[in-house]
């Protein structure tokens, strides 16, 4: 293993750092602040945290998780831990889970929907799903620094907030209907899980952070080209898992 301070030299490490921060934060100065927030710490105590690297995962991996903790820890510093509204927690952990998919990671009320069936978490059908909901879309949602409810994320149920037109894992099942959609979702959910670890965060990265394909690579050490060729196969192992499920539709 290189040794701390080799580590905090190197270009690539300071670039991922970077990238981080960049995701976590909008404005230039809590990018600056965030990227100097991580660098003291993982300086700190005589680079503590990075000699608890034990080796068990790759290196790029470890530091990965790592920096990107560092940068939560950093927002958690400046605007405080984020709260689920009472009038949410008290609905049951369906509701938290909702409030969380549609609040904080800006996903639709159909794909919140989706994730708690797959979950288990709500058994009831999509219609009374809406009406199950309406307590939650009147909750304040508090994105840093700008306030906003559910209501005012941008469409209803069948509109996306995230944009999937880059993402095939998501454009291999749209054409769904809703129960065989759910299907596919538990279907791609066990796959990913199913993969050896740098395979499940260069999906991760990819199709569920929207890194850029060059930015992943990086960070599991591969050349762009070779995270591409991985990507594809992957993407094949996907389909095929779908196809053994019985869902043909695609």
């Amino acid at each position: 293993m290189m040794k701390p301070e080799q580590i905090l030299a190197s270009s690539d490490i300071l670039d991922k750092i970077e990238s981080v921060c960049r995701r976590h934060f909008y404005a230039e100065n809590d990018r600056n602040e965030c990227y100097i927030f991580v660098l003291d710490s993982l300086k700190a105590d005589n680079y503590k945290r990075l000699r608890a690297f034990k080796g068990q995962s790759k290196l790029t991996t470890y530091l990965y998780s790592l920096v990107n903790s560092l940068a939560i820890d950093f927002r958690r510093k400046r605007y405080g831990r984020r709260r689920i509204p009472t009038a949410v927690v008290t609905l049951g952990k369906w509701a938290e889970a909702v409030y969380r998919l549609v609040c904080w990671q800006n996903f639709s009320v159909d794909d919140a929907y989706d994730f708690l069936q797959v979950d288990g978490l709500f058994s009831g059908s999509y219609e009374q799903f809406q009406q199950a909901i309406v307590p939650i879309q009147k909750a304040p949602c508090r994105q840093n620094p700008s306030f906003m409810t559910m209501d005012d994320c941008g469409g209803g149920a069948s509109q996306k907030m995230k944009d999937s037109g880059s993402n095939p894992l998501e454009t291999l099942i749209k054409k769904l209907n809703r129960q065989r959609r759910i299907e596919a979702v538990k279907v791609i959910r066990e796959t990913t899980d199913s993969l050896p670890e740098n395979d499940q965060l260069l999906v991760r990265l990819v199709y569920g952070s929207d890194h850029p394909v060059r930015v992943a690579a990086k960070v599991i050490d591969l050349s762009a080209s070779a995270a591409r060729r991985r990507l594809k196969g992957l993407l094949i192992k996907y389909r095929e898992n779908l196809l053994a499920a019985g869902i043909r539709e695609l």
